[in-house]
């Protein structure tokens, strides 16, 4: 599909009252970040004139659009095509695929003998190598391969489905590239706070992402509420109780080999901290 170019915007400009108004009339569109900026394209060439005259009239205050606050999904609304949402995200669909893959390969482990290529600690004729080791020699990747292994099925399923939800939003709300970036840092951290706490054991997951995710939409409502990441608190909250729940290891009776909580607990502190730095705070109106 050929997407034509509409209008160009700032990264930090808010899109979502005119994705949520082509949504609701079924325009198929994109938002992407492309050298710095947020493209919004459309599939028709037809519709290029029009929505370019809808843009303007809107900036000029002349045009006002009325959007029901409980459907404004914006770009993460369910109601587009699946193959539209996954175009529009493509950061976090590579990232749903690649655990994927990871959890394909700790399921053929017992066969073709490959996990040890990406566990966060080499393991050598049952023996842990120090992570040390493993650096020195090259193996830099050990430090955010762990994010892809996935222990079982529902264990994969249930981090892709809050990766789904969660980080599509951010990839739109920071665009590609920070995106990235908060990616391998947050991985990074979850997989060390883990090591550390925990070392010599195989770990793994994207849950430690995910709650960087949940950190980072926290702060950001916080500094600057945006509807991107307007996630109900009910969500968050169970995402925190959850987290608490794993922390007392009653959940540790159920799955195998148990939680990587100090992952979670890294994840979310790491991902408050990111928030942080690259939320520009709202000034308060007095």
């Amino acid at each position: 599909m050929n997407w034509i170019v509409v209008k160009k915007f700032p990264l930090n400009k808010d899109l979502s009252h005119v994705t949520g108004f082509l949504n609701e009339r079924a325009i198929m569109h994109r938002v992407y970040e492309e050298a710095g900026e947020q493209i919004l394209a459309v599939a028709d060439s037809r519709m290029v004139g029009p929505i370019a005259q809808f843009l303007n009239q809107v900036e000029q205050g002349t045009l006002v659009i009325q959007q029901d606050v409980t459907t404004a999904e914006t770009e993460v609304s369910v109601a587009q095509p699946i193959i539209q949402q996954i175009l529009s995200s493509p950061v976090t669909s590579i990232l749903i695929l690649l655990s994927a893959l990871g959890a394909l390969i700790v399921g053929l482990n017992e066969s073709l003998r490959v996990m040890h290529w990406f566990t966060f600690q080499k393991v050598s004729f049952g023996y842990f190598i120090t992570l040390e080791k493993s650096l020195a020699s090259g193996e830099i990747w050990r430090i955010i391969t762990p994010a892809f292994l996935h222990f079982g099925f529902l264990h994969f399923v249930f981090n892709s489905l809050w990766m789904w939800d969660l980080g599509r939003r951010l990839e739109l709300y920071m665009g590609k590239s920070m995106y990235i970036l908060f990616f391998v840092v947050t991985a990074v951290i979850s997989n060390g706070a883990q090591y550390f706490w925990q070392p010599n054991t195989t770990f793994g997951g994207m849950s430690g992402v995910v709650y960087a995710l949940v950190g980072f939409i926290i702060v950001s409502q916080k500094l600057s509420p945006n509807t991107l990441t307007a996630v109900p608190a009910s969500v968050l909250g169970f995402m925190l109780f959850w987290l608490v729940l794993c922390m007392t290891g009653a959940i540790d009776y159920f799955v195998g080999g148990g939680v990587a909580n100090a992952a979670h607990v890294g994840g979310l502190l790491a991902g408050a901290a990111f928030a942080s730095l690259i939320v520009k705070k709202v000034p308060s109106q007095n």
